[in-house]
């Protein structure tokens, strides 16, 4: 089988700052797209300024946009406009990040687009959608987690919500879906032969992440006093090893355990159900002492041909190195000002 570029000849105009839409459109570069970035002279993409940086523009910056053509461009100007439109004549998607309204201010909304590029597939992605009370609203992800439910769900042993360390509504809700807005959007462009319009909102998109806990409270169960896949299961837990290092133990069903079991020669901690996994019912407080017996490495070694469903909690810096990461080629390597740096590569891979 030979690799392939799904979106080859396809062409996306870029509206988009920060992290929603321009990681979702280098992701969408990845997969063969022609990636155009506007930027205004007034409004430049704000991640340029972060820190740190590689000359005048972050490292964050270039991860993200780096496989792009950008063009500044004055599209409030009469010149800018038109250079904008004629680049959206011969266009196929165009994604834009503005709140709503905004786009109707430059004379760029999708009905005035349409008119330019009657095959345009256009894609709108905000914080809370182009309508509903909360529309006109700004937000990031902290906000967006918020509204989902989400923070509910991720509390400390005193109850306070704890801010995840990673952006989850951005990237989750936005990046990823926005791959498939477009494609999509491309595919009932192609069946209908019409423009399409694609209301994209972060909040819509994160709530479907509340899946299990959502149909558990609709039986009439709360998943904040069951938290079966949050610590309550001893099976299905992080622990931590002689070397201050961490391991994540997944082994969910019974057949997963009861080997783990024979793999640290533990028979009398096989289980029937995880129902006797339940942390309390089970001592943890055993499990925990097993883990500290060996470093992280030598869990790594030993469970290396058991089937459990064990693993090391890679430290961020060691992601990128680990083996399995780099045989599946999920970073790319990219020069900037003579500096190296890792992207990211298509999420998924294609054959013909």
């Amino acid at each position: 089988m030979q690799e392939t570029k799904p979106l080859q000849g396809v062409t996306v105009i870029d509206f988009t700052r920060l992290l929603p839409g321009p990681l979702g459109t280098h992701l969408l570069s990845q997969l063969g797209a022609k990636v155009i970035k506007i930027e205004s002279p007034k409004r430049p993409d704000y991640t340029r300024f972060y820190e740190p940086k590689i000359d005048d523009s972050s490292f964050m910056f270039h991860s993200m946009n780096h496989s792009k053509e950008i063009l500044t461009i004055d599209y409030e100007t009469e010149e800018g406009y038109q250079k904008v439109s004629d680049l959206i004549a011969t266009a196929d998607v165009l994604i834009e990040q503005f709140r709503p309204g905004a786009m109707a201010s430059f004379n760029l909304d999708f009905e005035a687009v349409k008119k330019i590029n009657p095959n345009i597939v256009y894609v709108s992605v905000t914080g809370y959608g182009q309508n509903g009370n909360l529309h006109t609203k700004a937000g990031h992800d902290i906000n967006y987690l918020a509204t989902a439910g989400l923070l509910d769900l991720n509390r400390d042993e005193n109850g306070k919500p704890i801010i995840p360390g990673f952006q989850i509504a951005d990237i989750a809700g936005g990046s990823y879906m926005l791959l498939s807005a477009c494609t999509s959007g491309l595919l009932a462009q192609k069946l209908q032969n019409k423009p399409q319009y694609i209301d994209l909102s972060l909040l819509d998109a994160t709530i479907p992440l509340n899946a299990i806990a959502h149909s558990m409270s609709q039986g009439g169960a709360s998943y904040k006093t069951t938290p079966i896949l949050s610590g309550m299961l001893v099976n299905y837990n992080v622990y931590e090893c002689s070397d201050g290092k961490w391991m994540a133990l997944g082994a969910l069903e019974m057949k997963f355990w009861n080997g783990f079991c024979d793999m640290v020669d533990k028979p009398e901690w096989k289980r029937k159900s995880e129902l006797e996994l339940i942390n309390g019912i089970f001592p943890k407080k055993d499990l925990e002492l097993l883990f500290k017996s060996k470093t992280r490495d030598e869990w790594v070694s030993l469970s290396a041909n058991h089937d459990t469903c064990l693993s090391p909690i890679l430290e961020i810096e060691e992601v990128a190195n680990h083996e399995h990461i780099q045989e599946r080629k999920v970073f790319n390597e990219t020069t900037i000002k003579n500096k190296t740096i890792k992207t990211y590569a298509s999420p998924f891979k294609t054959y013909s």
